[in-house]
């Protein structure tokens, strides 16, 4: 009949059109059968059938079918001796997981018997009345208070005398529901499952199928076996099966069960065998539930493997397509660019998890996960990370304070991690941490009080261990106390090869990075990052060696002591541009200069400030603590982003951005000498007018004071090192609403524009990126947002960028666009800054292989359409 088919494994030629009507278990029973591969035998009754049984004589239509089962597996279907057992399998063709299955089919009061001279009587009688509880409960759903009456009723010491007593009690109250008659038995299983379950609440789109299968058992004597296995390892990606099994045993959940690599190498290696051919057909890490019945091995079931790491994902995918079973656009398609977070971070170790309180919620900052002791200032974690160096004890430290600032770079550096409690995805500490490949959140929640924080409850003291997980797809979670790490090795976890994979789908616009120092430049080119879309050269200056100097630099009072101190700060900043030129060798180097507000490097604690006047006083004695002090006061601002930052250090203090510029020359023509390619771009930030630009660019004389522009240092500097030319180009940062409309003017002096969006979100929204989570979470209760706007570009922000891009370009037909900042790497605005007519983004080392595998998949996509 057309409407059952029989599965073995020898099946061959199945019409499409039955695929369809088979439900996703019988789909997956005959893919394994029509494979050739050892399926437990059975048939699958269509839909269309199935709809149908409370009206058939379902007897008649099964019995060829059961028979042909019986060929397959050497037993008989109702024989006293050795039964047939079958189950039952209802199945839709959604993935829904509270449709039943119906087990042991065929048990009576004859063939319980011969059952139980391989299983044991009282295993035998066991499954009896899992079977007819099964029925009660399941397909015909009988009155609650009559089963409660028959399990209450059941000896606490199960014996065979008392297992008969309940069986009888399931008989008598069954009726004429239950028969003795095996086929009677099937028949009115089939009927009654039909008809509780077809066009019910969970057959929503009236697809519901039956299989019907053999079963088979563990426990026929010591060669009988049951067990599962994974195709290979779910956490490494590691090409060898494993699993867990039992020998003579039935139920490997109840029992403690040995590693499957310790089973009989006949066995192992047809496993693996059969695990290599069910990967390369679903083309992913399957899971296989497998029976060894009297030393003859059974398929019951495979299925996909949720719990599955990225890494062993993706190397899965990597091997398949070695092997020739997958293109690599399939590779492409099937990864999404968050789950490369796994492989970039440290992962917990869900082995160590489950004896450990955990406190979940906040925002995430900088994704993965670190473990160590906890310290409440940049000064303290510092000393105790000295004092652990000394000692040998452990380093693991974790940063937390309501928030950090230029001073606290150097503890977000040493410390595995930062929590703060202000500010959001966008403000200082995840930022950074972003930037050093270090784990971030915000949890505003929490309440710092001393030496310790109180959290849900939980108070945590200085020096407690804690360890926190940031993941991309949910809350981050604090575990109190320590958990074990996975820690990511790019050459073992297969991102390197896969991203070697993403890069060949990579066209004209592409990836490149903030880098701010060597190592994250060398992590950048690693990830084939086409050159540093962003230098960040305030940041050049949080290292302590530099600070003091910088202060200097700062708090002098005429351009006379200025000059001194950057005398000093010119050799570390050529230094700084001579390796990023040198890692970065013949691709564009985006260099920002000086941006942040000045008083943000100036001291926030009496420790800093201390030590700040202790250095000022070897440079003038005679200078006070007080001098100090307030000479820091006057240069605070209200508004500090919108203060004296960017472009306009530069026009107040001009010898400041003189002083990078030389450096930036300098560096260059030392690497030209050497014959190494350098491709430096000067970027000027916070520019509101082209006036400005065309300011620092050209220079200005005014009666009585000359003000070099970059073309002139740049002369000066090619002159002093014998060199005819360096290539480089001058650009700004369209980071306030007013430059990206005056973008076309700006054009005339910008031979590059990058798109700052954190700004540029800030200046069109008028929101504060670090105070914005105070009152964001009601406005999503209410739905007043549809995304935070510092992660997914606003359509306001896209439509700045357009209308600069489309002026910019009238102006200068060959002008260079990109994205800089966290914006970049998600794949949200990828698609947009393509369309755009943008040349790049650049985003944080570590979230390179994102915005990569974004754009490999927008073009992708692209091609097929």
């Amino acid at each position: 009949m057309d409407n059952i088919i029989n599965f073995d494994k020898d099946l061959k030629n199945v019409d499409d059109k039955f695929y369809k009507k088979a439900g996703i278990r019988g789909k997956r029973a005959l893919e394994l059968a029509a494979m050739g591969l050892p399926i437990a035998p059975g048939f699958i009754i269509d839909s269309e059938l199935t709809n149908q049984l409370p009206r058939t004589n379902v007897k008649q239509l099964i019995k060829t079918a059961v028979t042909q089962i019986e060929k397959d597996i050497d037993k008989e279907f109702g024989n006293p001796k050795k039964p047939l057992l079958l189950k039952v399998v209802l199945s839709s063709d959604l993935n829904v997981p509270f449709f039943p299955s119906i087990h042991n089919v065929g048990l009576n009061s004859k063939t319980v018997a011969g059952f139980a001279n391989f299983t044991g009587k009282e295993f035998a009688y066991g499954e009896e009345i899992f079977l007819l509880h099964s029925m009660a409960t399941k397909i015909y759903k009988l009155k609650e208070e009559d089963i409660k009456k028959i399990e209450a009723a059941k000896s606490r010491q199960q014996n065979l005398e008392s297992m008969s007593k309940t069986i009888e009690n399931y008989k008598k109250l069954l009726g004429d529901k239950y028969s003795e008659d095996v086929y009677d038995q099937l028949s009115l299983i089939l009927k009654g499952a039909a008809d509780t379950y077809c066009d019910s609440e969970l057959d929503v789109d009236n697809s519901l199928s039956i299989m019907v299968q053999a079963m088979v058992y563990g426990n026929f004597g010591q060669n009988s076996y049951s067990g599962n296995y994974y195709t290979r390892d779910i956490v490494t990606g590691a090409p060898k099966i494993s699993g867990k099994y039992l020998q003579n045993a039935f139920d490997i959940d109840k029992t403690r069960p040995k590693d499957i690599s310790t089973i009989n190498k006949k066995y192992f290696d047809n496993f693996s065998e059969i695990g290599k051919k069910i990967e390369d057909h679903y083309r992913e890490i399957r899971e296989i539930k497998f029976t060894i019945e009297e030393g003859k091995f059974w398929i019951v079931e495979q299925f996909e493997v949720d719990e599955k790491s990225t890494q062993s994902h993706i190397k899965t995918l990597l091997d398949l397509n070695i092997r020739k079973k997958i293109p690599e656009k399939y590779l492409i398609q099937h990864i999404d660019p968050n789950q490369l977070n796994e492989l970039l971070h440290p992962v917990i170790d869900p082995r160590t998890i489950k004896n450990v309180k955990k406190i979940q919620g906040g925002i995430s900052g900088s994704t993965g996960a670190a473990i160590g002791r906890v310290y409440f200032s940049t000064p303290k974690l510092l000393e105790e990370h000295k004092r652990a160096i000394m000692r040998g004890d452990d380093t693991n430290m974790i940063l937390v304070m309501p928030a950090t600032y230029a001073e606290d770079v150097k503890a977000i550096e040493l410390s595995k991690g930062v929590i703060s409690t202000e500010g959001g995805f966008s403000s200082h500490a995840p930022v950074v941490a972003r930037s050093l490949g270090k784990v971030a959140m915000v949890q505003p929640d929490m309440k710092i009080r001393g030496n310790s924080f109180t959290l849900s409850g939980k108070t945590i003291k200085e020096g407690d261990y804690i360890s926190i997980n940031v993941p991309y797809y949910e809350a981050p979670t604090i575990y109190l106390g320590q958990v074990g790490l996975i820690e990511p090795n790019f050459k073992e976890n297969g991102l390197l090869d896969f991203i070697d994979i993403v890069h060949k789908f990579i066209g004209d616009f592409d990836v490149r990075a903030n880098a701010d120092q060597p190592r994250d430049a060398t992590v950048a080119k690693q990830f084939h990052a086409r050159g540093i879309g962003l230098c960040r050269t305030e940041h050049m200056f949080f290292n302590e060696k530099r600070i003091m100097t910088f202060r200097q630099m700062i708090l002098a009072e005429d351009e006379t002591e200025r000059n001194k101190a950057l005398s000093a700060l010119k050799p570390m900043q050529r230094s700084d541009f001579y390796e990023l030129f040198k890692i970065m060798q013949g691709l564009p180097v985006t260099i920002r200069l000086l941006d942040a507000p000045l008083h943000e490097f100036l001291p926030r604690t009496q420790q800093s400030m201390d030590e700040l006047i202790k250095f000022l006083r070897t440079k003038k004695k005679n200078v006070s603590a007080q001098e100090i002090k307030s000479r820091c006061d006057e240069l605070s601002e209200m508004n500090p982003m919108l203060g004296h930052r960017g472009c306009r250090v530069a026009i107040t203090h001009p010898e400041i951005y003189e002083m990078q510029c030389r450096a930036i020359f300098e560096a260059a023509c030392m690497l030209k000498k050497e014959g190494i390619k350098v491709h430096p771009e000067i970027m000027i930030p916070i520019v509101m007018s082209e006036q400005e630009l065309k300011f620092i660019k050209n220079g200005k004389k005014i009666e009585g004071k000359t003000v070099k522009g970059i073309r002139d240092i740049k002369d000066e500097v090619i002159k002093e090192y014998g060199i005819k030319e360096i290539d480089y180009r001058i650009g700004t940062m369209i980071e306030l609403p007013a430059a990206a409309l005056r973008a076309g003017s700006i054009a005339q002096y910008a031979e590059f524009f990058s798109f700052g969006t954190n700004d540029l979100t800030q200046t069109s929204y008028g929101l504060s990126r670090d105070d914005s989570n105070s009152f964001f979470p009601s406005y999503s209760l209410y739905d007043l947002v549809k995304d935070n706007p510092f992660k997914v570009l606003g359509d306001e922000v896209k439509e700045l960028i357009e209308t600069a891009q489309l002026r910019g370009k009238l102006t200068r037909p060959n002008i260079k666009t990109g994205l800089c900042g966290e914006h970049g790497a998600d794949p949200e605005n990828i698609g947009f800054c393509i369309n755009a007519g943008l040349n790049y983004v650049s985003c944080s080392a570590y979230s390179i292989p994102l915005a990569k595998l974004a754009i490999a998949k927008h073009n992708v996509a692209e091609e097929e359409e």
